[in-house]
């Protein structure tokens, strides 16, 4: 059984020693998807899938598919004006004079096809998006209410994880993150001082554990009495690679720590880090590279997984030509890949990336 800590929906880290993560394995802020993870739980052969009753839009190319009952609207964006739109099954379809928006009503499927457009789904839906013939899937994907998404090759999150989807492209994925990270502990001034009120926080505990081979996640609400402060000493922006990616890394600069699992059947992962860097090997066969400041670090292999927890990180990944990589970035700051510049981060919601290959000319 595996149990989370959120604290008011959004992910938390408590910065451990490198003496203390020796004992047990690194906290993490929110469900970590894994190749091998992924066995026995929904999947998906689709660049994303979505289903759920709430809300759900995308806004970019390729191919979308709705199916369900409630509110389909769709805007095409394209300069073109090349939106191809098929449904079937629905009671009322508006369309605005200008023919650039349709709203369907009712229950039934609609079909999308096209270079720029956005679609929004609310009610009770199942959603996919996936290139086409004609169009890479390109664009930037949100989910409210209950339900599931899920990009290729990973496992469902929960919609009230409030994570943004990228669908994006190489030949490169580079990160410019910074972030401080946060703390909780008990307040122990005396009673009737200033600083002695305890502060109300609602906490979400999760709890994931599989039940017939499927994945089975609990969110339930507490509420405890704790004083939360800013440590500007940790470490709070993420930079993760949902293995087994392949390819190298070169992290031009990181302040924090990097941890690295290897997943490749010939064990050939690479690890270069400053002389003097403090390494703790951990029970599930993960590193944990500590105390870098300012430093140059370099990863290279066929099948590996990483997480950057750090104050500081600038790096660049080159996936192998053709293979397809799974990320996951948290903090302040941009991404940049082949078709995304300057892509802007939060510091207290995440984003997924899909970075697919680059189609061949």
């Amino acid at each position: 059984m595996r149990k989370l800590l959120l604290i008011g929906g959004a992910a938390a880290l408590i910065a451990l020693p490198s003496a203390a993560l020796a004992d047990e394995p690194e906290q993490i802020d929110e469900p970590d998807p894994t190749a091998e993870a992924a066995a026995g739980t929904t999947t998906t052969d689709k660049a994303l899938h979505a289903e759920g009753n709430g809300g759900f839009s995308y806004e970019g190319s390729g191919g979308t598919t709705v199916t369900g009952r409630g509110v389909v609207a769709v805007k095409d964006l394209s300069a073109t004006k090349d939106l191809v739109k098929a449904a079937t099954g629905f009671g009322t379809t508006k369309t605005s004079k200008d023919g650039l928006w349709t709203r369907y009503i009712g229950e039934g499927t609609v079909t999308l096809d096209g270079s720029s457009y956005r679609v929004r789904a609310a009610g009770h839906f199942s959603s996919d998006v996936d290139p086409t013939a004609t169009h890479a899937a390109l664009g930037e994907a949100r989910a409210v209410g209950r339900g599931e998404t899920i990009i290729k090759g990973g496992v469902p999150l929960p919609f009230w994880a409030s994570q943004r989807v990228l669908l994006t492209s190489g030949p490169t994925m580079s990160v410019d993150l910074e972030g401080r990270g946060w703390h909780d502990r008990w307040w122990r001034a005396p009673k009737g001082s200033d600083g002695g009120k305890y502060v109300v926080v609602k906490r979400v505990v999760i709890t994931r554990k599989v039940q017939n081979g499927h994945t089975v996640t609990r969110r339930k609400v507490v509420i405890v009495k704790r004083r939360r402060d800013w440590d500007r000493r940790t470490n709070g922006a993420t930079w993760r690679l949902n293995g087994p990616a392949s390819g190298g890394v070169d992290l031009t600069t990181v302040s924090g720590r990097v941890r690295v699992w290897d997943r490749s059947a010939a064990k050939d992962l690479a690890v270069t880090v400053p002389t003097g860097t403090t390494t703790t090997a951990l029970g599930d066969g993960s590193v944990i590279y500590s105390g870098l400041r300012g430093a140059k670090v370099t990863l290279a292999g066929t099948g590996f997984r990483m997480k950057v927890r750090a104050r500081d990180v600038e790096g660049t990944f080159t996936p192998t030509p053709g293979t397809l990589a799974r990320s996951f970035v948290q903090g302040r700051g941009t991404i940049d890949t082949g078709t995304v510049t300057d892509f802007g981060v939060r510091k207290h919601r995440g984003v997924r990336v899909l970075l697919q290959p680059v189609a061949a000319k």
